[in-house]
């Protein structure tokens, strides 16, 4: 075999070994939204629901804090069943004095509030234990929620309701995105919808071992055991121990809560990268579980699905874009691979992929106007290869548990907020 057929190869072999379980995997998440009913949410009275905590872990919060605290007292949930604790993990900033502020302008609901410190910068993670250890010893339901996500109407009295049903042990919510003009988005992005549709898949199936933290809500008595305080990833930590508790892990597409999402490269790389890096280690360590069915068949199937899709396909990926940029090079510096050695089934196949990307790539995302960063070619590009780069992170013992806050998310929650009232 040339070299130019190596790399021909390659490229159409790597991609396929990427792409194809890919595609599979979708197509089985759409039968199993279709064949398979989602558990029942039971209706209750307000004056019957759970006791609740919610913890917000904040770090240099100012800007959103106060809109934050302004959305959860708007939020129907009996006063005498809620506790809100904000617990700080080092900041530099006003949080503090923010979250004081408006306790005592807020006779109603500032009672409610009580605000810790973890008194050093010591990451999410920490504070999540910190607040598990803290909140009312009588509260069944624990929910996890950022200072810079904001909650549909009746987000509290929904998750309230979850919990009366003995077989949930976790449920989060799904992401409505705000623009950086501060307004909702109708369409969530390729990715986001695949993301959506897995999700509530699983938890069709079964349970879902992914979560998002920005609103998570978890039964007491199914993690008392806390979460690994450097990992990340401490939301859907605590999805797949309440599994393991035997109960159920859900993501409720109706359970809506609005979040700002990054536009430019640097935002967005640094947020992928802190998610994947979580993620990673959530699943190396829990890699055990794609081969036992101590949980089921339908979580062990889960759990291999998942593995293979943000450890392996990345590299996949990759190795089918390095076959292609080697091929592709020829035609621009010449020598090294010969283009006239290949079959010519070889060339059409990867002319069609390198004008499939190249359009790709020049088509402008409709909401950021970017020409080359957020759009759907090249940003499954940087997901696969911020995968790849967590990897690495973790073997040269980069931690991402502690990270700063992304200013144009916070500037659009604040015109969010502006734009309520």
């Amino acid at each position: 075999m040339t070299p130019a057929e190596f790399f021909a190869f390659g490229q159409i072999g790597f991609g396929s070994l990427a792409i194809i379980p890919f595609l599979l995997q979708d197509w089985l998440n759409r039968r199993w939204i279709s064949n398979f009913s989602f558990p029942d949410t039971p209706e209750v009275k307000l004056g019957s629901l759970p006791r609740m905590t919610v913890i917000i872990c904040v770090r240099d919060e100012e800007m959103v804090i106060g809109g934050k605290l302004t959305d959860l007292a708007t939020n129907n949930y009996p006063r005498d069943r809620l506790e809100v604790l904000v617990i700080d993990t080092g900041s530099s900033d006003r949080t503090m004095q923010v979250v004081e502020e408006w306790i005592s302008g807020a006779p109603e609901f500032g009672p409610l509030v009580r605000l810790l410190s973890t008194t050093t910068v010591a990451g999410k993670s920490a504070a999540v234990n910190l607040g598990l250890a803290e909140s009312h010893i009588d509260n069944e339901i624990i929910l996890l929620t950022d200072a810079d996500s904001r909650l549909s109407e009746g987000a509290l009295e929904r998750i309230g309701s979850w919990f009366i049903n003995p077989e949930i042990g976790a449920v989060c919510g799904r992401q409505i995105p705000i623009g950086v003009d501060g307004k909702r988005q109708l369409e969530s992005g390729v990715y986001r919808e695949y993301y959506n549709r897995a999700r509530e898949a699983e938890s069709r199936l079964d349970s879902t071992p992914i979560f998002e933290g920005s609103l998570a809500a978890y039964r007491r008595s199914a993690i008392n055991a806390g979460v690994v305080a450097d990992s990340n990833a401490d939301d859907s930590q605590l999805a797949l121990e309440a599994r393991k508790q035997g109960l159920r892990a859900i993501h409720d597409p109706d359970l809506h809560f609005f979040e700002a999402v990054p536009v430019t490269p640097v935002a967005i790389h640094s947020q992928r990268t802190r998610r994947a890096q979580g993620l990673v280690r959530h699943l190396w360590r829990n890699s055990n579980l794609m081969f036992s069915n101590k949980m089921g068949k339908p979580m062990s199937m889960t759990m291999r699905s998942l593995f293979y899709i943000h450890v392996i396909m990345p590299i996949f990926v990759l190795s089918s874009i390095v076959c292609g940029l080697c091929i592709l090079s020829s035609l621009i510096w010449g020598p090294l691979v010969p283009i006239k050695s290949l079959p010519f089934f070889l060339v059409i196949l990867n002319g069609i992929g390198i004008v499939v990307l190249l359009v790709g790539l020049l088509t402008p995302n409709n909401e950021s106007k970017k020409w080359w960063f957020s759009t759907t070619p090249f940003s499954f590009i940087h997901a696969m290869s911020v995968l790849v780069w967590a990897h690495l992170r973790i073997v040269l013992g980069i931690k991402s548990h502690i990270w700063k806050p992304i200013q144009e998310i916070r500037e659009s929650i604040n015109r969010y907020d502006e734009s309520k009232l």
